[in-house]
């Protein structure tokens, strides 16, 4: 796998075909889209130095609001080129949560009508907002 392949991930597909299996969990309640640290040990990250859990998250804010999408943390030993794949694997996840959410961001629903859920979330993210508590 190189940069090239994984900064082209768009989709859960398109991960698991160049990388490994990805579990996601996206609804109108926030949600992630990510892996366990032990995958990462094929190109070389050792586990230890990672949560348990990697990917992108977003919280639910409360009516109908989810918070911004932002991704894992990982230890300051992570560097050069193992830095570089770990931060496209983790842009990956992003990109593929925003891609999953995309349905529940249309601004209005299959009805016509206002899809207000939509549109204060887009002003939540445009503001910051990760979290209501």
């Amino acid at each position: 796998m190189t940069l090239k392949e994984i900064r082209s991930i768009e989709t859960v597909e398109d991960f698991e075909r160049i990388l490994f299996p990805l579990s996601w969990n996206v609804s109108y309640r926030g949600g992630s889209v990510g892996f366990s640290a032990d995958k990462l040990e094929s190109i070389g990250i050792s586990s230890s130095l990672l949560p348990h859990n990697n990917g992108a998250y977003c919280n639910y804010l409360g009516g109908g609001l989810r918070g911004s999408i932002y991704l894992s943390n990982y230890s300051p030993a992570i560097t050069g080129r193992k830095k570089q794949l770990l931060d496209a694997i983790l842009n990956a996840c992003k990109r593929i949560y925003l891609y999953l959410e995309a349905p529940l961001n249309e601004e209005t629903d299959e009805t016509g009508e206002t899809n207000w859920d939509a549109i204060g979330t887009a002003a939540a993210r445009r503001a910051g907002v990760k979290s209501a508590y």
